[in-house]
Formats: C-alpha cells, sequence, structure tokens
C-alpha cells in the first residue's frame, strides 16, 4: 500500500543491518517484504538530517521500482527441461552419424521446437545455437559446438564446416597495423560517465578474465597468455581469473569493479553468453536469487552439446547462461571499462554490447559470427597489449579489417561508447575526489568514504581506506597505481591516519599489523619507504602496555565508542603527513603500493585512512 514504512536504514557498522563500517556515513538495511499479487513496488529512502542546533533537513531519494514476479513452477522447469532433452534426441536423429549435416540438422531442430506446445518463440543465429522462450516467460537453449578429431571443441560456441588446423595461421604483416574506429553495429552512444572522471580514462587496472569452458577449449586456452602480457605490462595489475566451475554468476555481481573484462565463453547471437555454474534447482541459491532472474529475463538454461567427428551428440551438464539484462541491473557503474566478448556472435546482436555501453563501459570487442578459439585469442592478446603495455586508446588498440581466417570468417569488431579510453601514466584521483576508487588498483579492502565517525577528510569531501578487513571484507587491503615520476618531480607527500583495535592491550605482542608504503620499480624491485608496526606507531606516540599495570596511551587518540570495528576499542594517530623524496625515480615508470595488513590473527582490526596523495 502507498506509504508504508518498511524499515530503517542505519550506519551502524552491524552486518545484520547489512552495515560495513559504523560512522562512515553510508547508511543500509536490509528488508524482508512479502507482496501477495503480481506488479510493482515502490520505494524510496527517505531522510531528516540535523547538523549542530540547526533546524533539520529533509530529503528523499529517487524512486526505486521492483518488479514484482510470479513465481516459476515445477511444471515450468519440467516442460524446459524437458523439451531440451527430447529436443537434443531429435538432434541426434537429423544428424544421422555424419558432422557434415549439422547445419541441416539444426534448422530442423528449430522447426520441431517450434511445433512444441510449451514454447513461444525460437531464434536461430548462423547455426550458433537454438535459443528458447518458452510460455512460462523463462529462457532456455540448445547450445551447439563441434569436436575435433581430439575431442576438442575449437569454437566460442556454434560451428563451422571447415575445422582449423592445429597449425597457428599467422596474421599477414600488412594487417599488423592499427586502422580507424570502424563500429560492429548500431548498438547506441549514451553519455554514462560519473562525476569528473575523465572519460579517456580506463578507471583501474583490475582485470577479469571469466573463462568457464576452459577444459572444453584446451589447449588454447587463452588466460595465460592474458595474464602474462599484464604481468610483463611493467604496470601494476589485479588479476582475477576464474574458469569453468569457478566461473559462475556470484563471480559476476562485482564485475562493475574492473577496469577490463575478458569474456572467454560460449555465445549465443549476442544476446547471452556461457557460465561454468551447472543448474541445480534444489540449491538454496536457486530459490533465493537464481528463480527471480530466470523469471526476469536475467538469465538463460542452457543445454549444451558437442558433437563428434562420426556425428556423435554429446550431452553436457546444464548451466546457466547470462541474459543482457542481468548486465543492465549490475549494482554500480562500469569504471569507463573495456570489455572484450570473446564468445560467438558477441556484436551479432546489440543486446549485449548496448547493456555494457549504457552500464559506465566505454569500449566493448566482439565477433559478428561463430568465431574459432585460435582467431579470438590472438585478437585477445592484440588488444590487451596494446591498452595494458602499449598505453594506446581503445580505437587504437583495436585491429582493422580482421576476421577469421577460418569459416565462417568472423569479423572482429569494436563498438564504441562515448570517448575512446586508455590507461594513465600519471598520479590521478590521489585525493579521493571523484569519489570513488578510481585510478586506483585495489585487492582486499580498499575504498572510498566520506567521513568516518567525526573524522574528516584533510581536504575536500572524501578520503581514501584501507584496512585488515572491515565489515562484510574479510581480506587485507591494498592499493597501487603505477605511473611515470616526470622529471620535474622531486617529492611525494601522503596524508594519513593509523586507527587500530590492536591498541593498547597489544602493544608488544605478537600482533603486529602495519601500514606499509612502497615504490616498486619497472625491475620489480621494491623500495620500502615506510613501514608502521603497532609498537612502532606506540614508540612514536609514547605508548606502551607495561605489566603489571594499565596500558598507556602516550599520544595516541580514543575514539570509541563512536568508532568501532569488530572488537576492541579503537585508537588512532589523527592525521600524519609523510614526504618521501623521489627525484632517484625521475623519468621512471614506478608503482606506488599502499598496504594494511594483519599480522598474527583476523580478530582485531587496524585501518590507514588516506588523503591527499600527490606527487610534485
Amino acid at each position: 500500500p502507498t506509504g508504508d514504512t518498511i524499515g530503517a536504514i542505519y550506519d551502524s557498522g552491524k552486518l545484520t543491518d547489512g552495515d560495513d563500517i559504523k560512522g562512515d556515513n553510508i547508511y543500509s538495511g536490509i528488508f524482508s517484504i512479502t507482496i501477495p499479487t503480481a506488479g510493482q513496488l515502490n520505494i524510496r529512502a527517505i531522510a531528516q538530517v540535523k547538523q549542530g542546533t540547526g533546524s533539520a533537513i529533509s530529503g528523499n531519494s529517487d524512486k526505486t521500482v521492483i518488479s514484482i514476479l510470479t513465481d516459476i513452477t515445477s511444471k515450468d522447469l519440467t516442460d524446459l527441461a524437458t523439451t531440451q532433452e527430447n529436443g537434443t534426441t531429435q538432434l541426434q536423429t537429423y544428424i544421422a552419424g555424419n558432422q557434415a549435416n549439422v547445419p541441416a540438422a539444426v534448422t530442423q531442430l528449430k522447426t520441431w521446437l517450434q511445433s512444441q506446445s510449451t514454447v513461444e518463440s525460437v531464434e536461430m543465429d548462423d547455426g550458433t545455437s537454438v535459443r528458447i522462450k518458452y510460455k512460462s516467460g523463462i529462457y532456455g537453449a540448445i547450445v551447439v559446438s563441434l569436436a575435433d578429431a581430439s575431442g576438442s571443441v575449437y569454437t566460442k560456441g556454434g560451428y563451422t564446416s571447415d575445422p582449423p588446423r592445429n597449425k597457428s595461421i599467422k596474421i599477414p604483416l600488412y594487417k599488423q597495423t592499427t586502422g580507424k574506429y570502424i563500429a560492429g553495429n548500431s548498438i547506441r552512444k549514451i553519455s554514462h560517465f560519473d562525476g569528473s572522471l575523465n572519460p579517456q580514462i580506463i578507471g583501474n587496472r583490475n582485470v577479469l578474465i571469466y573463462a568457464p569452458f576452459d577444459s572444453y577449449f584446451a589447449p588454447v586456452i587463452m588466460s595465460p597468455s592474458i595474464t602474462k602480457i599484464l604481468n610483463n605490462s611493467g604496470f601494476d595489475f589485479a588479476i582475477t581469473s576464474v574458469s569453468n566451475q569457478d566461473a559462475n554468476i556470484s563471480a559476476l555481481t562485482n564485475m562493475t569493479d574492473y577496469g577490463l573484462v575478458i569474456i572467454d565463453s560460449h555465445g549465443s547471437g549476442g544476446k547471452e553468453f556461457g557460465t561454468g555454474e551447472f543448474v541445480d534447482t534444489n540449491a538454496t541459491v536457486y530459490q533465493t536469487k537464481y528463480k527471480a532472474m530466470l523469471k526476469a529475463g536475467k538469465l538463460a538454461i542452457w543445454k549444451h552439446v558437442t558433437i563428434s567427428t562420426t556425428g556423435t551428440v554429446t550431452t553436457k551438464k546444464d548451466v546457466y547462461a547470462i541474459r543482457a539484462p542481468f548486465i543492465s541491473d549490475l549494482s554500480n557503474t562500469f569504471p569507463n571499462s573495456v570489455i572484450f566478448n570473446g564468445s560467438c556472435e558477441s556484436t551479432k546482436n546489440p543486446d549485449l554490447g548496448n547493456a555494457f555501453i549504457g552500464k559506465g563501459a566505454m569500449a566493448y570487442y566482439g565477433f559478428s559470427k561463430v568465431v574459432n578459439t585460435p582467431f579470438c585469442s590472438r585478437m585477445a592478446d592484440t588488444v590487451v597489449k596494446r591498452l595494458a603495455a602499449d598505453l594506446k586508446n581503445s580505437a587504437e588498440a583495436f585491429m582493422t579489417g580482421q576476421s577469421d581466417p577460418t569459416t565462417p570468417f568472423a569479423v572482429y569488431q569494436i563498438v564504441k561508447g562515448t570517448n575512446d579510453v586508455h590507461y594513465p601514466d600519471s598520479l590521478i584521483n590521489g585525493d579521493f575526489e571523484y569519489g570513488k576508487i578510481y585510478g586506483w588498483t585495489k585487492t582486499g579492502d580498499g575504498r572510498v568514504i566520506s567521513q568516518l565517525g567525526h573524522l574528516n577528510p584533510t581536504g575536500g569531501s572524501y578520503m581514501g581506506i584501507i584496512s585488515t578487513g572491515l565489515g562484510f571484507t574479510t581480506t587485507t587491503g591494498r592499493i597501487s597505481q603505477t605511473f611515470t615520476v616526470d622529471k620535474t618531480q622531486t617529492q611525494l607527500t601522503i596524508h594519513w591516519n593509523f586507527l587500530s583495535e590492536e591498541f593498547l592491550e597489544y602493544i608488544g605482542s605478537a600482533y603486529q599489523d602495519y601500514y606499509k608504503v612502497v615504490i616498486k620499480t619497472s625491475d620489480g624491485v621494491e623500495h620500502v619507504l615506510m613501514n608502521k608496526t603497532i609498537d612502532g606507531i606506540a614508540a612514536d606516540f609514547g605508548a606502551s602496555n607495561p605489566d603489571p599495570g594499565p596500558p598507556i596511551p602516550g599520544n595516541l587518540i580514543s575514539v570509541s565508542p563512536e568508532i568501532v570495528f569488530d572488537q576492541g576499542d579503537v585508537y588512532m594517530t589523527d592525521w600524519q603527513t609523510s614526504t618521501f623524496d623521489v627525484s632517484s625515480y625521475q623519468g621512471k615508470r614506478v608503482t606506488l603500493i599502499l598496504t594494511a595488513n594483519d599480522i598474527g590473527d583476523s580478530i582485531y582490526d587496524t585501518a590507514i585512512l588516506l588523503d591527499d596523495i600527490a606527487i610534485k
């Protein structure tokens, strides 16, 4: 009903409220709402803020619309499973023991599926797969791949009539040049970049390599060569590589954390790409998440089959596939990201490309038809090297006029968003005023906040924080950024505030959480500029833990109970300024690494506030 209050949101630091850190000015809540009928639920947050003795200021958030869907019944799932299982049997019959019959057999399969009473519509794109929309509103597909004589699958979904030879086909030298940007299709251009982030800068060097079918594509696997290129680039990339069953739906829910995303999967018509997650309707996650996502058209269920050289159809386990609405409804936006979708027909239809571009990606690479793995791998290696190591922009990194030398001769294409983007070679967002972790490569807990209890940034509206694992985050924090020190620059300045629950009880113990500042040069040598441990900070500030006797805080400042993490009272150093001589690095490319690390246990936490990091 209109106007009902469904709950409150809190800045409590209690995980039961859904809140990570107390006093960070981020309010969270967890709600359970039961709606008896299908329709729409409109929600908004209402707030009143009072500063000091002044009058309260009221405000409302934008309205969010939540669609209420009818449930998926057991009959709906049975209809899908039965239809796709019977369809596979029909396909085996149509192939009649001859792999060459596959194109005609899939066309016959489409006709058969259209005749089924449970099916609303069927789509087929050049033999990649047969996509099915059922009358229940859920999506399925029968995805067909060919195997060579050794049993390896050599296409990224679909089939060709001419399997590639084992020998790698080289790209002619006259084609190994960059050219002007050529749009692959009619994907719309959308202005979407956030705040003042330069729309020509890729927002971070976090990389996701998503490869759910490595076991099928072997021996041509893309991730090792891409990882080698990134590690040898001279820049500090944080690479998350997931393959086979680890390449599940969960691995994609935080996709917007990555500045570069490589999808190495089977695809279907530019509308779907496969995951490595097997369908299990008895799993809790199916009941709590996947069922609704299937009903909303965010996921499909694929029946994946391979056809041997003798025409034998082998059925793989059913897997989930990602559809465009899944991308469009991701939390947050992409940080001017570049997407390489190495699945078949990834630019044939604009649905997936539109979803990525509309969500904040700036460039989307893909293929017009069924693509063979060797060609796809070469294009991926080239674009990653040119972006990551050579610092070319997304248009320059694209190889114009390239097509797969093996049938059906898929064309390599790029779809551009608002601007051509590239990785920076100078320090950006050192004051965190973009409001996000843009520019910084992070592992573990690294984020941007506007306040922590009564603590404010040293200037502007935002500051960074790295920790040994606050709130929902359980891993220690590290942020880094690679840049070239200009020949006129001599000093690196960092403002920091060290807060820890280890004070005061664990001064002099084995629990020596630390904050470290490191410069790593291009030869991989790390130069420690500062390393502050619990005992080191205590000595600097005159704090101690004598035995016997009560702990002595010295000049450390108690901030609890206003600021709490998980367990004990928190003490802090307050804001400190450290300046380092970097004149010896002039003209060199270096990586600045800031780390908060746990020593001894993961119970009592330490956090470092950061601001106004500058090189002058």
